[in-house]
């Protein structure tokens, strides 16, 4: 019986690639399913797009459970994302007709802790070979600032609001919502072009092959 390598069996493009497809996919997926209007991503667990939006995030959290990177820091950050996307699941947020709780003070930390990780790989390990090089390298590096910039923008954006406007008008203008939605967008275009799979962002020797060269 021959012995392949890990590498072979798991391909750490090919996870990047599925955790940035499923966390890009996840605001479309729940607001379609979703009834009514949704005053944020996470409230989708209060509609008929609970069992998604749970599902979603427990792939979500497996794949970046076994997600190693290329050091033990990404391993560290990439286990500690994966428990907080399983809280984020578990305890649901407070919504119109629920009360704030531990629950869901729970949830807005494990969903603090998440973003701040993510923001984390698109600043630090996803740059850590494209920084300050050119070509398809250099796209890739900017790509991912901005996806980081624009999580960690998401993030404040919640935070300024809660604290300068009124509950009325923040639902009014769904900022939770669209703060969550592009947050979990950047996620997912950082995570896509980590894959390797896009020629215009990749060299032909470090390119994914998905179905074999």
């Amino acid at each position: 019986m021959s012995t392949r390598s890990s590498a072979a069996v798991f391909d750490y493009r090919a996870l990047r690639l599925l955790v940035g497809f499923i966390a890009f996919a996840l605001p479309f997926v729940v607001s379609l399913i979703a009834s009514n209007q949704l005053s944020s991503i996470s409230a989708s667990y209060h509609t008929e797009a609970r069992d998604l939006f749970v599902g979603m995030l427990f792939f979500v959290s497996a794949f970046l459970w076994a997600y190693n990177g290329h050091s033990s820091n990404e391993s560290r950050a990439s286990k500690i994302a994966a428990i907080a996307a399983i809280l984020v699941a578990i305890f649901p947020t407070s919504c119109d007709v629920c009360a704030l709780d531990l629950k869901a003070i729970m949830h807005y930390c494990a969903a603090v802790l998440l973003f701040t990780i993510l923001a984390y790989f698109c600043f630090v390990p996803f740059r850590k070979n494209t920084k300050a090089k050119g070509g398809k390298k250099g796209r890739r590096s900017k790509i991912y600032f901005i996806c980081g910039c624009t999580i960690v923008g998401s993030m404040l954006s919640i935070g300024i609001a809660q604290l300068t406007m009124s509950d009325a008008t923040i639902k009014t203008l769904s900022m939770t919502y669209w703060a969550e939605a592009i947050a979990l967008i950047a996620f997912g275009i950082a995570w896509i072009v980590a894959g390797k799979y896009f020629g215009l962002l990749v060299e032909p020797d470090e390119a994914l092959h998905l179905f074999g060269k």
